[in-house]
C-alpha cells in the first residue's frame, strides 16, 4: 500500500521491524545493511513469528529464522520460500557488506557502513544490482546523548523520494523501544512500525507491529554476547573460588604450569560486583590461594570498598594462613571446616649465604657494587647478615606485619595487642580458633548452602562463571578511547620476553617491552598508559632501554606506574620517570643501586684435574672471563663503571620524581623500602593499588569510559613453548 513499507517487505522478512541502514549492527543487519554484520563478533540467532491467522498445517509459514556466526549471516522463511545469505567485513569504523537473496528471483546487494565518530553513522546499500543496475539507498544515524538514544533517517534515491525516519531508545537497561515512520506523497499515507524488546543478557524477547495494514508479531533472540539486561530479578550473592595463585601476568607454557588467575581479573570482578545493585553479598571460598602480600592487600582493599556499599561478605575456608586470614578478616562471617585450622605465626624473611659453598667448590667471587645496602652480592661474599642488610630487612618487615595486625584486629573487632597475642600463639585448631574469635562458625561443605540461606536471606546464588558471561558487550560506535596496560613482569633481561620451560619463571625482555610501549605510544586510540610492575630488576642496560621508551611515551601521553609485590632495582628504574607512581604499603621497592660480578672457576677446574690456558691480545682482554680475578687496576676501572651507572640511576630518579640528587642518593645506596616508607621518603607518590592507578590514568586522560589494551600480547600454549625455547637457544649461542 505504501512505497516505503513495500520496500521493507521486499527484504522478505515476515514481520516488519524498525530497522536502520546506519544503526542496525546485530544479526538483523542481514535484513537492513549487511555491512553491519562486520561490526560485532560472536554468534546470534533470531526466531521471528508473525501473528497472522493460519491453519495448523500452515503454522511455519509465519516464521522467519535468522542466524549469524561472526561476520556471516543468513535468513530463511518457508512459505513462500525466501532465503538470503550475507557477509560483512571491516574495522576501525569502515565496513562493507555483500548479500545474496532469493525469492522468485535471485538478487545481489552491496553495502557500506561508515562510523567516523561515536555520535555519527552513515550507511548505504545498492540493492538488486543484477537487475537493471538496481537502486541505491542512503541513511544516516546520530546519537546525541550516548548509546541510549539513536535517531535515524534514510531513503531510496528514487524520484519522488520516500524518506523514512525513526528512533531507538533504551530508557532503562535492557528495555528498548523502536519507532519508524514511512512517508509517501500524501500525509494521510504515513505508516508507522513500532517495536519493543526486553534484553535478558544473552537472550531476549520482543514484539513489533504495523498499524495499517495491521500486522504484529514477536521474536526470540539468543547469542554468545550479552546485552544489557532488564533488571527485574531479585538480589543475589556472588560465589568466588579463590583456589589459585594470583599473578599479574599469566606465564607461558612450562613443565611447572599450574592454575593461575590475574590480579586485574579478580579486582575488576569485585569492582563490578560492588557497583552492581543486584549483587548484595559475596561468598569467598578460599582454598589454596597464593599471592604476594601486596596483591592480597589490593584484594582486601577492594573487598573493603564492597562492604562500604552496605553489602555482606562471607568466607568459607578449610584452612587459613597468614595471607588468606588477612583477606578473610574483612568478612562479616568467617566459616571453616570442623577439621580445619588457622595458622598465623607471624612473618619472616630469610636469605642464603653461599660463601662457604663457593670455597668448597673452588669458586671465587669477584665483583663490585655501589650502595652499602645493595645486598644481592652478599650471598656470595658473606656468611651472615651484615648490619646494613639486617637494618633494611627489619625495617621492611614492619610494614606487612603491622598491616596484618592492624586490619585483622579491626576486622575481628579486637585490639591490636589482642591480635598480636594470638599471632604469638600462632597455631589454632578449629575449636581453639572459635574460642579465640578468629572464626565464627564450623560446618562441612554440604552444610554451607543451608547456612547461607539463613545468613543471606532471600538472595539467590550466582556462580562467577555465569556472572562473567553476563557482561554486556559495548554498544558504542566508532573507536572507543583506550587505556593501555603494559605488564612489566619478571626479571629484566635483553632480548625477548620468555618463560623458563622448567620452572615457569618469567623474564621481561627489553625488546618485547620496547615494542609494546612504542605500540601504546603510537596508537591514537590509547590516551594514557599504566605500567604495571612486578619485577626485582635485572640487567641495567635492558632496564635503560625500557626507561628510554617510557620517557618518549611520557612526553606524549600520561604514564602511570603501578607497583605490585616487587618493583626493586631495575623494577624501580623503569618506574621512576612516570607521571605518577603508585605502590601498595607493602610493596618492596627502591633498591636504587648497582652491582656487577663474575665467578672465577679456575679453582673448580683445578680440583677436577683440568687446566685452561688463554692467548690474548690486549692487556685486559680476559678481564671479564672466569679464568682469573681482576687486577687492582681492572677492579678500579670496573668500580668506576658501576659508580657511573649509579650516578645515572640517581639522576634519573631525581629528575623523574622532582627530587634533588643528594636526597635520592641518601635514600638510595641499594636500600629496599616498603611502599609505605617509599612514600614517606618521596620515591613513591601515592599509596594505592592497580585499580586506583587505572582510575588516575583515566582522570588524566579525561575519560569517563574507556576500553583497555593489554600489552605485550600474551603467548600461551605449545606455540609459546616452542617460541620461548627457540629464543633461549639463540640467546645462548649469541652469548
Amino acid at each position: 500500500m505504501i512505497a516505503g513499507l513495500s520496500l521493507l517487505l521486499a527484504l522478505a522478512v515476515t514481520l516488519p521491524m524498525p530497522l536502520s541502514l546506519a544503526g542496525t549492527d546485530d544479526a538483523l543487519a542481514v535484513l537492513a545493511n549487511p555491512a553491519g554484520l562486520g561490526v560485532r563478533p560472536g554468534s546470534e540467532f533470531f526466531a521471528i513469528y508473525n501473528f497472522r491467522p493460519v491453519t495448523w498445517d500452515q503454522f511455519l509459514s509465519n516464521t522467519t529464522v535468522l542466524a549469524k556466526a561472526g561476520p556471516l549471516a543468513a535468513y530463511w522463511e518457508p512459505e513462500p520460500a525466501h532465503y538470503g545469505v550475507a557477509l560483512g567485513a571491516g574495522s576501525n569504523g569502515l565496513y562493507s557488506g555483500l548479500r545474496f537473496r532469493h525469492d522468485s528471483l535471485s538478487r545481489w546487494d552491496l553495502s557500506v557502513l561508515v562510523r567516523p565518530l561515536k555520535q555519527l553513522s552513515v550507511g548505504a546499500t545498492w540493492d538488486e544490482l543484477n537487475h537493471g543496475w538496481g537502486r541505491l539507498a542512503l541513511g544516516a544515524a546520530v546519537r546525541p546523548i550516548g548509546n541510549r538514544l539513536t535517531l535515524f533517517g534514510e531513503t531510496y534515491l528514487v524520484t519522488p523520494l520516500r524518506p523514512m525516519v525513526g528512533l531507538e531508545a533504551e530508557p532503562v537497561d535492557g528495555l528498548k523501544l523502536g519507532l519508524k515512520a514511512f512517508f509517501s506523497g500524501r500525509a494521510e499515507d504515513v505508516q508507522f512500525v513500532a517495536g519493543l524488546s526486553v534484553g535478558l543478557g544473552k537472550a531476549g524477547i520482543g514484539a513489533s507491529a504495523v498499524y495499517e495494514p495491521r500486522v504484529a508479531g514477536a521474536f526470540l533472540r539468543g547469542g554468545t554476547a550479552a546485552r544489557r539486561a532488564f533488571a527485574f530479578q531479585r538480589g543475589c550473592y556472588l560465589e568466588i573460588d579463590l583456589n589459585e595463585e594470583i599473578v599479574d601476568r599469566k606465564p607461558g607454557f612450562s613443565l611447572s604450569s599450574h592454575n593461575v588467575r590475574t590480579s586485574w581479573d579478580l579486582l575488576e570482578l569485585v569492582s563490578r560486583a560492588e557497583k552492581d545493585k543486584n549483587v548484595k553479598a559475596l561468598l569467598l571460598k578460599i582454598d589454596g590461594m597464593g599471592a604476594s602480600f601486596a596483591q592480597l592487600q589490593e584484594l582486601r582493599q577492594s573487598l573493603v570498598r564492597f562492604r562500604a556499599q552496605g553489602k555482606k561478605i562471607v568466607v568459607y575456608a578449610p584452612s587459613l594462613g597468614m595471607g588468606s586470614y588477612y583477606v578473610a578478616s574483612v568478612a562479616d562471617r568467617v566459616w571453616t571446616h570442623p577439621l580445619g585450622d588457622v595458622t598465623i605465626p607471624g612473618m619472616s624473611m630469610g636469605t642464603i649465604f653461599l660463601k662457604g659453598t663457593l670455597e668448597k667448590l673452588g669458586l671465587q667471587f669477584d665483583g663490585t657494587r655501589h650502595g652499602k645496602y645493595k645486598s644481592a652480592i652478599e650471598m656470595f661474599t658473606e656468611d651472615s647478615l651484615t648490619p646494613p642488610n639486617r637494618e633494611q630487612l627489619e625495617a621492611y618487615l614492619d610494614a606487612p606485619y603491622d598491616e596484618f595486625l592492624n586490619v585483622t584486629a579491626q576486622g575481628r573487632h579486637v585490639s591490636r595487642d589482642s591480635m598480636e597475642v594470638l599471632v604469638n600463639i600462632g597455631f589454632f585448631n578449629t575449636d581453639e580458633a572459635m574460642r579465640s574469635g578468629l572464626v565464627d562458625t564450623v560446618c562441612y561443605h554440604d552444610e554451607l548452602d543451608s547456612l547461607l540461606k539463613k545468613e543471606l536471606k532471600g538472595l539467590s546464588k550466582v556462580s562467577e562463571k555465569k556472572y562473567r558471561s553476563e557482561v554486556a558487550s559495548n554498544e558504542d560506535w566508532g573507536k572507543i578511547p583506550a587505556i593501555a596496560i603494559v605488564y612489566a613482569s619478571g626479571s629484566i633481561a635483553t632480548g625477548e620476553s620468555r618463560t623458563d620451560f622448567l620452572t615457569g619463571s618469567m623474564t621481561m625482555g627489553a625488546q618485547t617491552m620496547v615494542r609494546a610501549i612504542r605500540q601504546a605510544r603510537t596508537d591514537g586510540r590509547v590516551k594514557a598508559v599504566v605500567l604495571r610492575i612486578d619485577s626485582p630488576g635485572g640487567d641495567g642496560f635492558a632496564s635503560d632501554m625500557i626507561w628510554r621508551e617510557l620517557e618518549l611515551c611520557r612526553k606524549k601521553k600520561p604514564l602511570v606506574a603501578s607497583m605490585a609485590g616487587v618493583a626493586g632495582s631495575g623494577g624501580y628504574y623503569i618506574a621512576c620517570n612516570a607521571t605518577r607512581v603508585f605502590a601498595l604499603p607493602t610493596t618492596l621497592t627502591g633498591s636504587i643501586g648497582v652491582f656487577n660480578f663474575k665467578l672465577v672457576t679456575e679453582g673448580l677446574f683445578n680440583k677436577l684435574g683440568a687446566r685452561r690456558q688463554v692467548v690474548k691480545r690486549g692487556e685486559h682482554a680476559d678481564a671479564m672471563s672466569d679464568l682469573r680475578t681482576m687486577t687492582p687496576e681492572e677492579d678500579s676501572m670496573m668500580q668506576a663503571q658501576v659508580d657511573h651507572f649509579y650516578r645515572q640511576f640517581v639522576q634519573k630518579v631525581a629528575d623523574g620524581r622532582k627530587l634533588t640528587f643528594a636526597h635520592v642518593d641518601s635514600v638510595g645506596q641499594g636500600r629496599i623500602w616498603s611502599g609505605l616508607d617509599a612514600k614517606r621518603v618521596g620515591i613513591v607518590d601515592t599509596l594505592g593499588g592497580f585499580l586506583e592507578a587505572v582510575e588516575y590514568a583515566k582522570r588524566l586522560a579525561k575519560l569517563k569510559e574507556c576500553d583497555y589494551v593489554v600489552l605485550p600480547k600474551s603467548k600461551t600454549g605449545l606455540g609459546s613453548m616452542v617460541s620461548d625455547f627457540a629464543q633461549e637457544q639463540v640467546r645462548k649461542v649469541l652469548e
